[in-house]
């Protein structure tokens, strides 16, 4: 089963495509994210998280020590912390900095992170779906002015990472998809 919500800031800018639009409004997952994407995904230390991630750290000694160590409530936050992607370093657009050092991205780009996010979304819940025993996921997709993240965690009972009032992030464009095996 598939769920998507969104914010309304990312409905109205996720309108179709027409055929007047640039290619550069079709996002295409980079060499990088395919590499990424390729070594899979391990449990560590009861988290479902990227392959590559797992292969940088000792193991620790127990799931709650790790989880606390790291200054994480649970599971559910640690995921969304080691999975997280920005995926303006994944995408060909201009991300300018303004004095002070603060990125800014145009609103146009931010629209095609958007979409970015919600094909590695598609591409991300479905490897874990494919997996030997497929988990319930949930991918959040952001987007604003100075950054772009798509993150995922297993869906927990009583365990959220964001708000699912979407509207609250005035600042965001917000799509959350679940998927449920």
């Amino acid at each position: 089963m598939l769920t998507i919500r969104m914010n309304e800031a990312a409905a109205s800018a996720l309108q179709p495509l027409t055929p007047a639009d640039p290619p550069s409004a079709v996002p295409v997952v980079s060499q990088g994210l395919r590499d990424k994407f390729a070594q899979g995904f391990t449990y560590n230390e009861g988290a479902l998280v990227f392959a590559e991630h797992v292969s940088q750290r000792a193991a620790p000694a127990s799931p709650a020590a790790a989880i606390a160590k790291m200054g994480w409530q649970d599971l559910t936050g640690y995921e969304c912390n080691v999975n997280a992607i920005h995926l303006e370093d994944y995408a060909l657009i201009h991300v300018a900095t303004l004095d002070g050092g603060q990125p800014q991205i145009r609103y146009e780009d931010q629209i095609v992170l958007l979409r970015l996010g919600l094909v590695v979304a598609d591409d991300v819940s479905g490897l874990v779906q494919a997996l030997p025993e497929p988990v319930p996921v949930r991918c959040i997709v952001n987007a604003n002015d100075t950054a772009a993240t798509f993150r995922f965690h297993q869906i927990r009972s009583g365990e959220d990472w964001a708000d699912l009032e979407l509207d609250r992030y005035q600042a965001d464009m917000m799509v959350v998809i679940d998927r449920h095996p």
